[in-house]
């Protein structure tokens, strides 16, 4: 019964206090709150995010004995807590209440300044090589992979925005684990450059495994790099399905493709002003609605990102078309006059809402966000976009302007931003369990080790599109990439590897068929057990890569995730 969980709500601690606390704060109210966020410099090591009630005061309930104790009174979450126990300009109160977002407590200050420490940067590797034993089976696959050609309607943008960028972020980590494979076996001083973090993983025995395997050559990889180029470039250009900029709500919406079978190969039949995207918000997920931009723009950021980090002429020549993916969900700058600032962020619990401007739902509970993962990669894509570029333009010398170099490192310092709170809230709200250094947001009575779907007002075990508790659990695991090692704690992964296994067996070829196979294998191997988890992933399928759910990955890039896991 979730009232137990609330049943002490006015029990506070002393009752005379509490109202005398209240009394004494009755004539100030917050007016337009606003968020300040102050990135790091040379004065400054942590990120300060800082919330500013801006108080009114109604002078008519002020005593001439009023001392300086008395100030805006408001409650702050668990997360916010912890962060304002360094605030010297706040107290907090021992009056706490029990919430749906946690222990929550009244505190006394009109600014709230919360730091964050962003000083681990966002990479495209793990902080160690693939482990040695594991290179000649990753070379194997990678030798296949590698060779993947774009589908004809990919080349041209006749898709839909999320399972398009699916595929092109997953092109992107194949040429990604090649170039990282291929250093390797250039030697160990070319080795230790790709900037490894672990100290104790053997790279020499890496590097000999990489000197000895077969990898692609140098024109197979640039190969692939020129498709995926033409292919990130098309959506921004002259896709058959394209991006319009929308006025009302500041932010670009995709136009939509009706899909159709012409002349042995797939076109979209309509063209603007005609956009099926406009017209119903079950189409493409929602995204003309504002539907889940995060999820899909995400996705396309992070193959731009690895073509420019491999291609920096390319980088800066298209800059400013992939910026504007990131000015509509994640925009930094307050003074941009065509986007909206941080478009899917909350930044009072820390997470993003997938939901837009209409919900196809319709809930009484309010906005929503499924895959808390998904989020993560989302910002880990602008974070590493913005490194790239910044890198970028600060060796060109005074061929980047002073502003593009500014909005790069904004771009940068955002993103590890957006990246390192999405990543407290998927522990706080969607990681469910409860160890001696975590204790768990929601009352015993939720038994689940994850939260399939956030509200506003409700946590539940389910999604949009399926009800096997799998796809509950897989949801918050991927994509497999780099940011997933800071994102899930390691006695959490090992409580839910025997429970998602459990749900894959019961759902039978379903979980097979639908790729959260590919999820289980990458689980397994960070719970601990990297052997097993290769299995799995040799066992999977080769057409299972294909599907809805399994074309995010590659067995290349599975069976690299499972052999760089601590």
């Amino acid at each position: 019964n979730i009232q137990e969980h609330c049943l002490e709500r006015n029990a506070f601690k002393d009752g005379e206090e509490y109202a005398a606390l209240l009394s004494n704060s009755t004539q100030y109210s917050p007016t337009s709150p606003k968020i300040d966020i102050e990135y790091p410099d040379d004065d400054m090591t942590a990120t300060m995010v800082s919330f500013d009630w801006i108080p009114a005061v109604n002078k008519s309930k002020i005593d001439d004995k009023d001392d300086e104790q008395k100030d805006l009174l408001m409650f702050a979450l668990p997360h916010h807590l912890e962060k304002l126990q360094k605030d010297p300009t706040v107290k907090i109160t021992d009056h706490c209440v029990p919430t749906f977002h946690g222990k929550t407590c009244l505190v006394i200050g009109k600014k709230w300044n919360l730091p964050h420490d962003t000083s681990h940067s966002q990479s495209f590797r793990a902080p160690r090589p693939p482990s040695a034993s594991m290179i000649p089976t990753l070379a194997k696959a990678l030798n296949k992979d590698i060779q993947y050609r774009l589908s004809d309607n990919l080349h041209r943008g006749a898709a839909d925005t999320y399972f398009s960028g699916k595929i092109l972020a997953r092109t992107a980590r194949t040429i990604l684990i090649a170039t990282e494979l291929k250093q390797l076996a250039q030697g160990l001083p070319a080795a230790k450059e790709l900037g490894y973090e672990d100290e104790e993983s053997d790279l020499e025995a890496s590097v000999r495994a990489a000197e000895t395997a077969r990898l692609p050559s140098d024109e197979t990889v640039e190969k692939s790099l020129d498709m995926l180029k033409g292919a990130v470039q098309v959506w921004l250009e002259n896709s058959e399905a394209p991006y319009i900029y929308d006025q009302s709500w500041g932010g670009m919406v995709n136009c939509g493709c009706n899909y159709t079978r012409s002349d042995d190969k797939g076109v979209c039949s309509n063209s603007y002003p005609d956009c099926p995207a406009l017209a119903s918000v079950n189409e493409d997920f929602g995204n003309g609605f504002y539907n889940d931009h995060h999820f899909h723009y995400g996705y396309h950021v992070y193959a731009a990102a690895a073509v420019a980090k491999l291609d920096p002429k390319w980088g800066a020549a298209h800059f400013e078309e992939i910026l504007l993916y990131i000015r509509d969900f994640a925009n930094p700058s307050k003074e941009d006059p065509y986007f909206v600032n941080f478009r899917q962020k909350d930044w009072w619990l820390g997470s993003s809402w997938a939901s837009g401007i209409v919900s196809a739902e319709n809930s009484p509970h309010g906005r929503d966000q499924e895959s808390s993962s998904e989020a993560i990669a989302a910002y880990e894509g602008v974070a590493l976009f913005g490194q790239v570029m910044t890198e970028v333009f600060q060796s060109n010398g005074g061929a980047a302007s002073e502003q593009q170099k500014e909005a790069a490192l904004l771009v940068q310092n955002a993103g590890e931003l957006l990246t390192l709170t999405e990543t407290e809230a998927a522990e706080r709200y969607w990681h469910v369990w409860n160890s001696g250094t975590h204790n768990s947001t929601y009352p015993q009575m939720y038994e689940r080790l994850t939260v399939g779907m956030l509200y506003d007002t409700m946590a539940s075990f389910e999604t949009w599109f399926s009800r096997y508790p799998v796809v509950s659990y897989g949801i918050q695991l991927m994509p497999l990439t780099p940011a997933a090692e800071r994102r899930d704690d390691p006695e959490w992964l090992k409580l839910l590897y025997p429970e998602y296994k459990k749900s894959c067996e019961e759902a039978g070829d379903f979980c097979i068929d639908n790729g959260w196979s590919i999820v289980q294998a990458g689980l397994c191997a960070a719970a601990g057990d990297p052997e097993e988890a290769l299995k799995q992933a040799l066992a999977i399928p080769a057409k299972v890569f294909e599907t809805d759910g399994g074309m995010g990955n590659s067995l290349t890039n599975t069976i690299w995730y499972i052999a760089t896991r601590n």
